[in-house]
Order: structure tokens, then sequence, then C-alpha cells
């Protein structure tokens, strides 16, 4: 899977891109911008992709409406809890920072089934 990483914190976004390295995956990213976001997602081919919500003063909210409408499976990575996150997201995946490896992989495999679904009924 090719899995974009939108996270402004640089530490945070390699500790997850070794994770999904390690497990297998190929890293698109990381973003720290959702305008960087955006040019990865007209550049690249994505199957699914990890949102940190706050990035250096805007909210990927906008870009997680994108995702959807392209319809690439996505979860946030956030120290947001899940009942914080606007009612349109109900059923997206949120992961809690610090996110351990085996969460961030069970993740991802959960968006691959995601991916995975939605190619068959768009086929």
């Amino acid at each position: 899977m090719r899995i974009l990483i939108v996270e402004d914190e640089w530490l945070i976004a390699e500790d997850h891109a070794a994770m999904i390295r390690a497990a297998g995956h190929l890293v698109v990213g990381p973003a720290a911008s959702v305008k960087a976001a955006i040019d990865y997602m007209e550049g690249e081919e994505l199957d699914a992709a990890l949102l940190d919500v706050q990035l250096s003063g805007e909210v990927s909210y906008g870009l997680a409406d994108t995702l959807r409408e392209k319809v690439i499976p996505f979860a946030f990575v956030t120290g947001y809890s899940p009942s914080e996150m606007p009612a349109r997201f109900a059923g997206v995946q949120v992961l809690q920072k610090p996110v351990v490896p085996a969460v961030l992989i069970a993740a991802i495999m959960t968006l691959f089934d995601q991916q995975s679904a939605g190619k068959q009924e768009a086929g």
C-alpha cells in the first residue's frame, strides 16, 4: 500500500513512516501542510492516508473531505479524542498520539480493507 502521511511534527512523521515501512508498505510524504498533502495527492497514486488534525495552524478536515471524495480511506492520528471530531467523520478511525506500532499497523490493515472494498464498489 502507498500511504500518505500528513503530519507537521517531523519526529512524529518519521516515527510513523518507520512503522509503515517496517510493515512493508510505501510511504508518500510526509506532508507538513494541507497544500503539500494536496500536491502529493495530485502527483502520486495513494491507497490510504494518515492525517494529523492540527497542521501548523490549519486543520486537515477539508483534506479529509477531499480524500473521501476521491474514495481514498484515511484515519486521523491526533491528540484529539474521537468525541472532539466533527460529526461528518463519525466512523473514521481516530488514533491517539502517541501511537504504538501495533495500533498503527492494525489501523492500516483496516484502511486496506476499506480501500479494497472501495475498488470493488467502483469497479
